[in-house]
């Protein structure tokens, strides 16, 4: 029996497969979110000194197309959340939120969608931040994120708070907080746990708030739980140890503030305010911020001085800055202001509240100039496109009149061309024209007709002409016409036309045909008084009366009846008149 080798090493490795890929743990893949580069960082590093220049960069990047305009967008909200400017920020957030990139990308959506929340929420516009925290939630569900999912619950629940509608606060709340519960348990990334504890903190400021102090201690111990689980054999980085270790230190903080409101004076529970403000001194975040967390710990513990100075410290490291006019120090004058109450330091007192006050009226001026500012940035940019928009409007209307005014000239260079080519041709045909008449002239030298002076023998045929039309009297029937008339005389068109222009009183043959008819119409008058003029007309020759009317006022001036009527009151005898 042979052994087929080849067959059982293949058979062997689609087993080792097989077993790789049923043991080996599934992880899941997350898209990073493509916003943020080096770039970006770069400027956020130049906008802690100078948040001019950082936006100098910032647009030269982007007009020059060196930057997408996501990452531009929410860069300038990076800045602007670090100059505590939150407006100008929701505003930039939310154009990069609009931009194709983010609307293409769920997951890079969601994110942007769970900042600008986090960013409107203290603004005042819960029913957008509410609509948005539950697209966020579709979108996490969907995307199978439930850390992201318990946070927008959690900023829902902060929202339905700041309404004043808490029992349906409460409920997202308390969904959130268990979910926070059952992840606290499962394998996360530090970075993960860290923002599980950022939404227990965020539950235990609420509750604390809202003075249920034994429900906020609750939150702030599963704040602990979830940061104590993150014990694993790798070190935390530092930025996670810092993150860490500032959420540790304001449960700490909080938990005393819890304690000494409960403890009303002493007892176990001073006890435990004192032990956990012991432990936020001790944690790296209490000992950079020198107690600050602590204001609640001290107004209940009535340790008042103590509260004052660490409220001083924080506004002396305040005063230090570049700008100094903010809410946070306007809120650490009020603070150092009750303080100097409860110690009853009136002058102190009212000197730190009418400081607070002018402060106040600054920063509000300052934020309306800075809405003025980006307002006219706004109304520049508007106006920078609408010349860009003329411009390439009046390039159009200039690109159509030169191609208009192109398309005139090709037509009439074809114009005049077809008009040179005709008379080209017709200058050819003249001078063929010219060329057969000279040839014409030399061939039959005797065909031009020399004038002769024909006068004399003219007068005796046009005297016979006479004759011999008065005698044949062809004129008087209606149909015969002038052509009819001289070819009965003898005579042919030319010579008769040539023989009437010159002997008679009329220029055409027709004419002469016409003064025939009307002299012989005049004898009739004349001679037969009862005839009717209609009638004479007739037998002269015309057809209709009316033509017979207007030839005889043509040649004797007056209409027939007219005449008769002269000749009628004349003598009769023209020599017997002669004699008298």
């Amino acid at each position: 029996m042979k052994i087929n080798f080849k067959l059982l090493a293949g058979i062997a490795l689609i087993t080792l497969l097989a077993i790789r890929c049923t043991t080996a743990e599934h992880q899941p893949v997350k898209t990073s979110m493509a916003l943020c580069d080096s770039t970006t960082l770069h400027i956020e590093k130049i906008a802690e000194k100078d948040t001019a220049q950082a936006f100098h960069i910032l647009d030269s990047l982007y007009e020059r197309g060196e930057m997408a305009a996501h990452t531009y967008y929410y860069t300038r909200a990076r800045v602007y959340q670090g100059t505590v400017d939150r407006l100008l920020a929701i505003d930039n957030v939310r154009r990069a939120y609009e931009t194709p990139y983010v609307q293409q990308n769920d997951t890079v959506r969601a994110q942007v969608l769970q900042w600008m929340t986090r960013l409107m929420l203290p603004v005042g516009d819960h029913e957008a931040c509410i609509s948005q925290a539950i697209e966020g939630t579709r979108l996490a569900r969907q995307l199978d994120d439930p850390i992201m999912e318990a946070d927008f619950m959690m900023l829902m629940g902060m929202c339905y708070y700041d309404l004043g509608d808490k029992p349906h606060a409460w409920a997202k709340m308390s969904e959130g907080m268990e979910k926070v519960k059952t992840l606290s348990g499962s394998k996360l990334s530090d970075g993960e746990r860290s923002k599980l504890a950022t939404m227990a903190l965020t539950v235990a400021t609420a509750h604390v708030n809202d003075q249920q102090m034994e429900e906020g201690i609750a939150a702030c111990r599963t704040t602990l739980a979830v940061l104590d689980a993150a014990a694993s054999p790798t070190p935390l980085s530092k930025v996670q140890g810092r993150a860490a270790d500032m959420l540790r230190g304001q449960a700490y903080a909080m938990m005393a503030g819890a304690f000494a409101k409960l403890s009303k004076g002493g007892g176990a529970l001073r006890d435990s305010a004192d032990r956990y403000a012991q432990l936020y001194r001790q944690t790296t975040y209490g000992k950079k911020n020198k107690g600050q967390r602590l204001k609640t710990y001290f107004k209940f513990s009535g340790r008042y001085q103590e509260g004052l100075l660490v409220t001083e410290d924080h506004l002396a490291r305040c005063r230090q800055q570049a700008d100094t006019i903010n809410r946070q120090y306007v809120s650490l004058l009020h603070e150092a202001e009750d303080y100097n109450v409860a110690l009853h330091h009136y002058e102190q007192a009212y000197s730190l509240s009418r400081r607070a006050a002018i402060l106040t009226d600054t920063l509000y001026t300052r934020n309306m100039q800075q809405k003025a500012i980006e307002f006219a940035e706004k109304f520049q940019s508007q106006e920078k496109d609408h010349q860009i928009a003329l411009q390439q409007r009046r390039v159009t209307i200039l690109c159509v009149i030169v191609a208009f005014a192109l398309a005139l000239l090709v037509l009439l260079v074809i114009f005049v061309r077809r008009i040179q080519r005709k008379n080209h041709d017709l200058r050819n045909v003249i001078g063929s024209l010219e060329q057969k008449q000279k040839l014409l002239a030399e061939i039959v030298p005797s065909a031009t007709v020399q004038p002769q002076d024909t006068e004399n023998d003219d007068l005796p045929r046009f005297l016979e002409m006479e004759r011999i039309i008065n005698e044949q009297q062809v004129f008087l029937d209606p149909k015969a016409n002038i052509d009819m008339v001289m070819e009965r005389a003898g005579f042919n068109r030319r010579l008769s036309t040539r023989l009437i222009q010159q002997f008679a009183a009329t220029n055409t043959r027709v004419d002469y045909l016409n003064q025939k008819r009307v002299e012989y119409a005049a004898q009739l008058l004349v001679d037969e008084p009862d005839t009717t003029t209609k009638e004479v007309g007739m037998r002269s020759g015309f057809y209709e009366d009316s033509t017979f009317r207007r030839n005889f006022k043509k040649y004797y001036g007056v209409t027939p009846a007219a005449y008769r009527t002269m000749h009628e009151a004349a003598p009769k005898d023209p020599l017997t008149d002669e004699s008298c």
